[in-house]
């Protein structure tokens, strides 16, 4: 075996002398099997300190997905690799994509089992970076999606992960050759016939049309999509360091720190620190809405809602709040019983009731309960949590946030602190 082939060569360069360990994902396929035989190249025929071994995903979702095992595993005993597997169990919610879960499946599964201080390699190539970038072309993707599939990413903090083929040279064929000249076997998936998959469509219908016209494309594509990484990398680093700027200390985004920065920078501040916050890209129909929240009027109810997440303008910040935060209607009325004026009384606790009007400080006005809790900082979608103590159908107390406040008139005849201490505890 020779360390001369190109697809020897990009894995070489591609693995940094720190790491220890290198992982193969290996599917089975032409592409993993032959990753994996140029690895045990490396392996046998350099002095590159680090060991090798391949883990193999079993998603269950093919009849042959046993056999696939199987394979992977004597593949490995062939190369003296060791071998480790996880069978995974892929359920697709509603409008959720097959491909996408059984990814996060391999992802999580993948995560769990490398070594710690790995580099994991996936052996996507120049055509399926070309796919990838028609895909989010077809899907009116800016420059993060038309930078197609990252050379290297990380899922958790202890191992990372690195595609030496996308933007190499190495494509399909490249890889067939390889495998032929060294008479390696691998596995057919069936499912790569099924054009109703919109990547198997661009695979099987398009690709050889386009390379028959353009021998090049695929080379062409990936180039670009080199081109919009080095691009959409320039601009993040720009919208972090704007974001670090105008954060608060609650990740909230001041809406006076937005305003300054040119639209095209704010925008992407907003798609940083959505990702940030809540793990989620923002389509550009959110991203449109979430900006009309940033020039709203204080007095005006708006949000945007995110699968479980909603944005919201609050006090001139965005904030992302979690949709168990948020409490939209008033919760049950109860009952404390506590001790006042060495008597047992028995006291209502509402929520909700935002209008009502009461004093809750001497020398105040009479407020709404809405605006004492505004002024108090009470987030709008906290507030009808807050609990309203009332005795004879009066407001004895309110709470305003993290305190209690007890209504001026009944602080010196009614309530003891250790009848405060009873009903906060109670509550």
């Amino acid at each position: 075996m020779s360390t001369n082939s190109q697809l020897v060569k990009t894995i070489q360069s591609c693995v940094s002398p720190h790491f220890s360990s290198v992982t193969v994902a290996l599917s089975g396929g032409v592409d993993s099997a032959a990753m994996l035989h140029a690895c045990a190249t490396i392996r046998e025929q350099s002095d590159l300190p680090f060991s090798v071994n391949a883990i193999h995903i079993h998603h269950g979702l093919s009849p042959n997905a046993d056999e696939w095992l199987a394979f992977c595993h004597q593949l490995c005993e062939q190369l003296h690799i060791p071998f480790q597997y996880q069978k995974v169990l892929v359920q697709v919610a509603p409008r959720q994509s097959l491909e996408a879960v059984a990814r996060n499946a391999r992802y999580a599964a993948l995560d769990k089992l490398a070594p710690a201080g790995s580099l994991v390699l996936l052996a996507q190539h120049e055509d399926d970076q070309a796919e990838t970038v028609l895909l989010q072309l077809k899907r009116g993707a800016g420059p993060k999606g038309l930078s197609g599939m990252a050379e290297r990413f990380t899922k958790s903090s202890s191992v990372q992960y690195a595609r030496p083929w996308v933007n190499s040279g190495v494509g399909k064929q490249e890889i067939l050759r390889y495998a032929e000249q060294h008479k390696l076997s691998w596995v057919e998936d069936e499912s790569n016939q099924n054009t109703s998959f919109d990547r198997n469509f661009l695979r099987n219908d398009i690709m050889p049309m386009l390379k028959d016209k353009w021998p090049q494309i695929s080379k062409t594509i990936s180039r670009s999509a080199w081109l919009c990484a080095s691009q959409n990398q320039l601009v993040e680093t720009m919208a972090s360091e704007a974001l670090q700027k105008i954060q608060n200390d609650e990740c909230a985004l001041s809406l006076s720190g937005l305003s300054i920065l040119p639209n095209a920078l704010a925008a992407e501040v907003i798609r940083l620190w959505s990702s940030i916050q809540i793990g989620l890209t923002v389509s550009a129909a959110q991203l449109h809405e979430i900006q009309k929240l940033c020039v709203a009027k204080a007095d005006q109810k708006g949000r945007v809602q995110v699968e479980n997440w909603q944005c919201r303008s609050f006090n001139q910040y965005l904030l992302w709040v979690g949709l168990d935060d948020v409490v939209e209607m008033p919760l049950p009325n109860q009952h404390v019983e506590i001790e006042i004026n060495s008597k047992i009384e028995r006291m209502e606790v509402t929520y909700g009731d935002l209008h009502r009007r009461v004093s809750l400080f001497a020398n105040r006005p009479t407020k709404t309960l809405k605006v004492w809790m505004k002024e108090a900082g009470v987030k709008p979608w906290k507030r009808m949590a807050m609990p309203i103590i009332c005795l004879n159908e009066q407001i004895v107390a309110v709470q305003l946030g993290d305190k209690l406040v007890v209504n001026e008139q009944f602080k010196d005849k009614a309530l003891t602190p250790s009848a405060m201490k009873s009903l906060i505890e109670q509550i």
